[in-house]
């Protein structure tokens, strides 16, 4: 019995300093940040975590300084992060929910000032468990099953279900994620959170650069949201549909989708989360 109590001690004291050791990379308060304007801020930084290299870009703005928006232009309309952004006369971006890579349409509940322009089909359900909602300045995130949309969201102006919810109060939204390759692989993954002191979060984590952007699997994903100091965050589209830009910078992370690890590898999508 005292063997087994001992080793529980050292593996919790284990534990415990490689949390301080990670949060010691990654927290936010360590980035250096480059002023954007109205308040916004953008960082990146290449470190060693989870035993791989993470490439990590960051946009975080006060809430009540800059509004939210979800713009949907799907199909024909479709276009990379960066273009849809100018073209929205946006501060920053982000990419958005799922969609159909053939017909560029979402396949997930849109709605953009106060008009529903998608519904979140069936085959999505099994990630897609929850909502980014917009009213005014607010920006919340919301564990909501797809039956409740609408009663959710009836005084919101944008909307955007995505998922799975990465983090609820500050702890991981589930003490178990399932065990299917969208959750289990490192992927590039894209997330929004928000802090309970008024910040609103844009990540982007870099993938498929093995030994420069390993990527994350979700329950990776909701660390590195914790270790920034989110309360509730979201998972977002990831993959060649990741990236972050910005209007001064241009794009600050490294989209995968030109297989390269560079500015240019940007694949259009029918939706984006931006700020102005």
């Amino acid at each position: 019995m005292k063997r087994w109590f001992y080793l529980t001690i050292v593996l919790l004291f284990a534990a415990a300093h490689l949390a301080a050791a990670q949060d010691s990379v990654i927290s936010s308060g360590r980035f250096s940040w480059t002023d954007l304007g109205k308040g916004a801020q953008s960082a990146y930084i290449q470190a060693e975590l989870f035993g791989t290299v993470q490439s990590i870009s960051v946009i975080r703005y006060p809430e009540k300084r800059l509004h939210l928006h979800v713009i949907n232009d799907p199909g024909a309309d479709a276009d990379s992060t960066s273009a849809l952004a100018v073209r929205h006369n946006a501060l920053a971006a982000v990419n958005g929910s799922y969609f159909n890579v053939k017909t560029l349409v979402p396949v997930t509940y849109v709605k953009e000032k106060r008009r529903v322009e998608g519904r979140t089909t069936v085959r999505e359900t099994f990630r897609t468990d929850g909502l980014l909602a917009v009213r005014g300045h607010k920006v919340d995130i919301i564990r909501c099953d797809t039956l409740n949309y609408d009663e959710a969201t009836k005084r919101c102006r944008d909307v955007l279900a995505a998922g799975p919810v990465l983090l609820i109060d500050g702890w991981e939204a589930r003490d178990e994620w399932p065990d299917q390759s969208f959750y289990t692989k490192r992927h590039p993954r894209t997330l929004i959170g928000t802090t309970n002191d008024g910040w609103v979060y844009l990540v982007v984590i870099d993938g498929r650069t093995p030994g420069k952007a390993d990527g994350a699997s979700i329950h990776e994903t909701a660390l590195i949201a914790r270790l920034l100091g989110l309360d509730n965050a979201i998972n977002l589209d990831g993959g060649g549909s990741s990236t972050l830009w910005t209007r001064p910078g241009g794009v600050l992370s490294n989209p995968c989708d030109n297989k390269r690890f560079d500015h240019a590898g940007q694949r259009r999508v029918p939706n984006i989360v931006m700020i102005r």
